[in-house]
């Protein structure tokens, strides 16, 4: 009779602990198609939460219960079935999900080796991107040659002009140069005809005074009149 009350009590804690719960999502039935692995994987992973939820539930009731111990030693043994049972279905959906992928790959390779058609396609395709980036490549080293000899040309036009500039700076220089030596050329030729102008003026002035000097009679010492001849 206990043993009936016992399970009996523990089943009615389980009533309790589903309605505790219930706004758990439930499963949904299955559909006419068959579930993906994705969607397998999130049920397990909803029932795994939900049973976690249950437990929880039932061990904090146990604890209200004279016979706590039995009632949590029975709720964990159908707590550890249950998430038993959910990791079996993990494993088993884990390897179905194995032989799907194996079996993708292998009807990739398939269709890879039935389709030379595809491969010949492909090979075009990556020959064409190859012409395309060899032209790419081509039209980008053209234009830094362009670049390079534009500034070439840039740089020897600006020395040709600093050239004529230079040689006309010092042909201007030189020409100022000569102005100058054949003004000072002259001015010295000017200073002398000035003195040799001054020079003969002098020496006709002396000459002159030379002559006045001897034309003069001489005075008499005695201050007697001149004898006649």
């Amino acid at each position: 009779m206990i043993g009936w009350l016992r399970h009996g009590g523990l089943a009615l804690l389980w009533v309790a602990a589903a309605s505790a719960v219930a706004a758990t999502p439930t499963v949904a039935p299955l559909a006419p198609q068959a579930p993906t692995v994705e969607q397998e994987r999130s049920r397990i992973e909803r029932e795994r939460a939900a049973e976690m939820g249950r437990q929880q539930a039932v061990e904090s009731a146990c604890y209200q219960r004279f016979a706590v111990n039995d009632c949590l030693a029975e709720a964990r043994v159908k707590h550890r079935e249950v998430l038993s049972d959910l990791k079996r279905q993990e494993v088993q959906l884990n390897d179905r999900e194995r032989r799907l992928r194996a079996g993708e790959q292998l009807r990739r390779i398939e269709e890879k080796v039935s389709s030379p058609e595809r491969d010949i396609d492909l090979l075009n395709r990556q020959q064409q991107a190859q012409r395309t980036e060899q032209d790419r490549q081509l039209n980008a080293e053209k234009k830094a040659v362009d670049s390079v000899n534009q500034t070439q040309e840039r740089a020897g036009r600006r020395q040709e002009q600093q050239r004529r500039l230079e040689q006309a700076q010092k042909e201007d220089a030189e020409r100022a140069q000569k102005a100058q030596a054949a003004a000072d050329e002259r001015k010295r030729y000017d200073e002398k005809l000035r003195d040799a102008a001054q020079h003969r003026q002098q020496l006709q002035q002396d000459i002159k005074n030379r002559s006045g000097a001897r034309a003069a009679p001489l005075p008499d010492p005695a201050g007697a009149p001149a004898s006649k001849p």
